[in-house]
């Protein structure tokens, strides 16, 4: 089980970031819809996970090295941890708090990997390399980074 806060953060306004699904306006005329990001309820200020952030920006690099054939992008279509909190916010209401998002957050992960762990094993039965690559990318988008354990040199800490 990770020890790790998921939901919530602290801002450098000394407030306290909460976790929530953004629309990101991208080029004033792509909205790019389930996006994960902290937001300060003092400051206003928002920032997306530190999870996602290579895969969001590499995304935009698609995005602008090309022209986009639709005016609007699902981010949870493409990054699993933003499926994973996109399916759990939209569960409902948490009336345990933070605690219980966090339960849910991290229940929703496991059994996510665990999906995969299957997926990639009848990848290798069916000897199928393209689809263990992809189910291999998709198992690492899941490798837990939150802002406490998050070592932006490349290197992860990671708790079990």
């Amino acid at each position: 089980m990770y020890n790790d806060k998921i939901a919530k953060k602290a801002c450098g306004c000394g407030g306290t970031m909460t976790i929530h699904m953004h629309t990101l306006i991208y080029s004033a005329k792509i909205k790019i819809k389930h996006v994960p990001v902290y937001t300060c309820a003092v400051c206003a200020r928002y920032e997306p996970l530190p999870c996602i952030k290579q895969d969001l920006v590499a995304f935009l690099g698609e995005l602008s090295a090309v022209a986009a054939k639709r005016r609007s992008y699902s981010f949870a279509d493409r990054n699993e941890w933003a499926c994973v909190l996109k399916e759990t916010l939209a569960a409902g209401m948490f009336p345990g708090g933070t605690a219980e998002l966090e339960d849910s957050i991290v229940t929703a992960i496991q059994a996510k990997v665990d999906l995969l762990l299957d997926v990639y094993r009848l990848a290798v039965d069916m000897g199928d390399r393209s689809w263990m690559d992809e189910t291999e990318r998709r198992l690492s988008q899941l490798t837990l980074q939150t802002p406490e354990n998050a070592d932006y040199g490349g290197k992860r800490k990671i708790e079990g």
